[in-house]
């Protein structure tokens, strides 16, 4: 069976802007399914589609809409309407501020849980459930190492990144019968515009992924299997990771995160 076949003819991507989302629009086109490209900035996707149009046989589409707002399900309605998305693509939500989580306003960790949180579950139940009636299609979340363990200065994101991942392999077992492919994949750090944009450090020795290596390979790893990591250094970090015991994982996870920031980091102990 054909990608299309398997999962066209259409793609909804979440994020697709820039960055993991960009790349996988581009790559689902070039693998024959037409793509609705979900963002809130409209001049971003309208350029996205055009050159997705011009460079592949396919059908590309904005849809600007914000994901954290009330508004979602039904933008989302609308856009969908007579077209059978067979794919979806959550892959929004970065880290948006970093910090200790009671020096930063309740609204900020409100809004992340919204976007990583509600907005996946409202696009998973709504899309998911036409492809659990047509028995086929494939859902791919993207997720993060940091969601391992949760970690000191992102407590929220690693939170909610959490839900994601484990929101996944629910789905993919309950779906699996229903012949719809779901996935966890878990990118590591990866040189996309937010990322960037929130000036890291990067620990000597470590290379940032690139955003096109994560959309290939996820789309590439769909159908095989619950997780996959993007990267063999990531798989090997999460394998080594998950035998310490957890007061170490998380003082480990929370260590990286103060060196990639530039922040403090004071040692935390306590009993497994």
């Amino acid at each position: 069976m054909s990608f299309r076949d398997r999962y066209g003819p259409w793609a909804l991507v979440a994020g697709a802007s820039d960055g993991i989302g960009e790349s996988f629009a581009r790559r689902i086109a070039e693998r024959g399914g037409n793509v609705l490209l979900l963002a809130r900035r409209e001049a971003l996707l309208a350029r996205l589609a055009a050159e997705i149009r011009s460079q592949h046989a396919v059908e590309a589409h904005p849809l600007v809409a914000d994901l954290t707002a009330s508004d979602l399900g039904a933008r989302v309605e609308a856009a969908t309407r007579g077209r059978e998305v067979g794919l979806l693509v959550y892959n929004a939500g970065a880290v948006h501020g970093v910090g200790a989580f009671h020096e930063q306003p309740l609204a900020n960790a409100e809004k992340l849980v919204a976007l990583n949180c509600s907005g996946p579950l409202l696009l998973a139940h709504r899309l998911g459930s036409g492809m659990r009636e047509r028995r086929r299609g494939g859902m791919v979340f993207v997720t993060s190492m940091v969601a391992l363990s949760g970690s000191a200065y992102v407590a929220t994101y690693a939170a909610t990144k959490a839900f994601d991942w484990i929101l996944a392999q629910s789905l993919w077992h309950e779906l699996q019968p229903h012949g719809v492919d779901v996935l966890a994949a878990v990118a590591g750090m990866t040189k996309t515009p937010s990322l960037l944009a929130s000036d890291p450090h990067f620990p000597p020795g470590v290379h940032a992924a690139e955003p096109d290596d994560v959309a290939r390979g996820a789309l590439d790893a769909l159908g095989r299997g619950p997780v996959w990591f993007a990267g063999d250094a990531n798989r090997a970090a999460a394998k080594a990771l998950a035998a310490l015991p957890r007061p170490q994982l998380i003082d480990t996870m929370s260590r990286v995160t103060a060196s990639l920031y530039g922040l403090p980091h004071v040692e935390a102990r306590g009993e497994e």
